[in-house]
């Protein structure tokens, strides 16, 4: 199948790089200094001999793909619009940011029966221009169309993503996993930001904040509709605790490192709770508090 990978970071170069290395048809629309190396030397992935790839600089140089995987980062300051300019009418859009918000930003452009909201669980690091660094863990991706209902280009979709290494899922019940993962990431994200502790401090030594944070996320999700069981927090800690003690987010590392977008970053994932919790009269005090102090 055809596919477009929009954003050439971490998750953008690793899913699309290795679904390269399993044959199929993939173009990269990038710009800038990415666009250059990719075109003059190729996606490097772990270090490895770069993998020779096709660039382009809009979507619209991008020959038809099938389905458009958006692998930029979510921000508040991103074009949704601009980004899929030129997608073709019957192109599916497949969602990765951590965001709860993303799905409906992309559905207001595409429409939902276009938008298929996804999760990606995989710590995956943007080592420079068109090089993607992976270090163990999982590798996965989970997504659906909007409404649950079957649709063979995803199922597609799904089996060229597991010919290429990525635990592909497609789901009935996405949206419950969209928070599930923001439940995770945004939190850890968040606290490690906050008090500068890797992931193993956060399960140990913070553990009562970072479950009294994944509760307020699981309050949120449940005013707004989405029905997450009753074990959700308990089981992402149990999740949180199998990965790797060293990891931290990329938010942590952007808002350590002082990288001046990644406080749109901040407002697309804490934000967007904050601001949902408060249309429903969910008390979020902590996402509030660290909202406030890292924003």
């Amino acid at each position: 199948m055809k596919i477009a990978v929009i954003g050439v970071g971490a998750v953008g170069g690793w899913f699309g790089g290795n679904l390269v290395r399993a044959g199929h048809d993939v173009v990269f629309v990038a710009r800038g200094g990415t666009l250059r190396v990719l075109r003059s030397e190729g996606l490097r992935l772990n270090g490895e001999a770069p993998v020779a790839v096709r660039a382009v600089g809009k979507l619209s140089e991008a020959d038809e793909p099938d389905v458009v995987l958006l692998a930029v980062k979510a921000t508040t300051g991103t074009d949704v619009a601009a980004l899929l300019e030129g997608l073709p009418d019957a192109a599916l859009v497949a969602v990765t940011q951590n965001s709860v918000e993303v799905p409906s930003r992309v559905a207001d452009v595409v429409g939902t029966d276009r938008t298929l909201p996804g999760v990606v669980r995989g710590y995956f690091h943007h080592t420079g221009p068109g090089e993607v660094e992976f270090h163990g863990g999982p590798i996965s991706y989970d997504f659906g169309t909007w409404d649950g209902s079957p649709n063979h280009t995803v199922d597609e979709f799904a089996a060229a993503l597991r010919g290429a290494g990525i635990e592909a899922t497609v789901r009935e019940d996405i949206f419950v996993d969209v928070w599930e993962k923001a439940m995770y990431v945004t939190t850890t994200g968040a606290l490690g930001a906050l008090s500068g502790s890797t992931l193993g401090e956060l399960r140990t030594r913070l553990r009562p904040t970072l479950r009294a944070l994944m509760r307020e996320v699981h309050a949120t999700a449940l005013a707004t509709g989405v029905p997450l069981s009753a074990d959700a927090v308990e089981r992402t800690l149990d999740f949180a605790d199998r990965m790797p003690a060293g990891a931290t987010s990329s938010m942590h590392r952007d808002l350590a490192a002082g990288r001046p977008d990644t406080r749109h970053e901040l407002d697309a994932q804490v934000g967007a709770i904050c601001r949902l919790a408060a249309r429903h009269d969910v008390d979020v005090r902590l996402h509030d508090l660290v909202f406030g102090v890292l924003g």
